[in-house]
């Protein structure tokens, strides 16, 4: 297999260029190896449950946003995500606060509704 060597900028793209074109760029960091893809099209339709992930997903994407910026619960939430990664050690699933936050939206969600109801502190989620 022949060695493939890209120039700037293509050597630093990283993912799509936009959403009309079909090639992936990827970039390996732990072997610093940079690859492309091509991407077929869907053959088959979204399903339903495809749908209900995506609008959960965007739901709670925009709460935790949302709560990341609301200025009376970000001391509190801070605190929280750092009493509980010293808690569960290198246990701790979370490496950034955006994702522990997100990831506290994503248990409040509650299907029924489409709605994400968060407590006002955040210890309280399992």
């Amino acid at each position: 297999m022949g060695k493939v060597v890209f120039l700037d900028p293509v050597d630093y793209i990283s993912g799509k260029i936009s959403q009309k074109y079909r090639t992936v760029y990827n970039r390996r960091r732990a072997s610093d190896r940079r690859y492309t893809q091509v991407r077929g099209d869907r053959n088959t339709p979204v399903s339903v449950t495809e749908l209900d992930r995506r609008v959960k997903f965007k739901t709670v994407r925009q709460a935790a946003q949302n709560r990341s910026m609301d200025l009376a619960h970000l001391t509190y939430d801070q605190m929280d995500f750092i009493a509980e990664r010293k808690a569960q050690g290198s246990a701790f699933k979370y490496t950034t606060y955006k994702g522990w936050l997100f990831g506290k939206a994503w248990k409040c969600y509650d299907n029924s509704t489409g709605q994400v109801t968060m407590p006002e502190r955040l210890n309280t989620i399992g």
